[in-house]
């Protein structure tokens, strides 16, 4: 079963300053993923994984908010608390109170984006995960979201699909082109980066990422239309003002 980052950080030694020199990232954000304010995004999940020497699926993306911590015990010398005299007089009766629904809250993009790459390790595309779930993505709750995770997790600890090609900063083999660029577009979407697209009939495109797919990319652009672009007709595609 996967374990939580501070955990299994405990487990292998390390401390928050030691993960974070070998990881790459910043203390801050290694501290939201523990105190489960953030969900830790698949490029960062492979990072810790190099750190802690095991395997992805083995770190749970979305660790539980830490116990609140202990009451602290009134020093000694100190008077005690005064003690509150109930109201004299019969009780007022308080108006019953209607039960409120439960709030209903549609899932992040992140849990999307990691719930996607998941099921990307068995060959599974967005349409025949929507038709798994019985919706589409865009109307999951986070706890829906939450708990499809959690299934292919245990799917991949269960079935272990090969691995990939080894990382590199750049993809040498043809196998590991796709996953390179999955896991740039991944980063340039966190980012909220401007990209630079130029079409094979010379068109040009600038926006930040939206979402992706294996043959799509959409992009809002600086006036707020969203635009989807077929990879096939993209000659190249860049940072703005940074390398492609």
């Amino acid at each position: 079963m996967p374990e939580e980052l501070r955990a299994l950080r405990e487990r292998k030694r390390l401390s928050l300053n030691q993960l974070a020199g070998k990881s790459g990232i910043s203390i801050a954000t290694l501290l939201e993923y523990e105190k489960g304010e953030r969900e830790i995004p698949p490029l960062d999940l492979r990072r810790l994984a190099k750190t802690l020497y095991v395997n992805e699926w083995d770190i749970n993306p979305r660790s539980s908010p830490p116990p609140p911590a202990p009451r602290q015990e009134r020093p000694a010398g100190l008077p005690p608390p005064r003690e509150r005299r109930p109201p004299e007089g019969p009780p007022r009766e308080r108006p019953p109170q209607e039960k409120q629904p439960p709030k209903v809250v549609p899932a992040r993009d992140t849990q999307i984006a990691h719930l996607l790459t998941l099921a990307a390790r068995f060959h599974v595309d967005r349409a025949a995960l929507e038709a798994e779930i019985g919706k589409p993505l865009d109307q999951l709750t986070q706890k829906e979201a939450r708990l499809w995770n959690g299934r292919f997790m245990r799917r991949i600890a269960e079935e272990q699909p090969p691995r990939q090609a080894i990382d590199r900063r750049r993809a040498y083999l043809p196998e590991g082109v796709d996953r390179f660029e999955v896991a740039y577009l991944q980063a340039q979407q966190e980012a909220a980066a401007p990209l630079h697209f130029t079409l094979f009939n010379g068109q040009a495109f600038e926006g930040t990422m939206v979402g992706f797919g294996p043959y799509h990319i959409t992009i809002r652009e600086p006036g707020g239309d969203e635009i989807t672009l077929n990879k096939l007709a993209i000659a190249y595609y860049r940072r703005a003002g940074g390398e492609g």
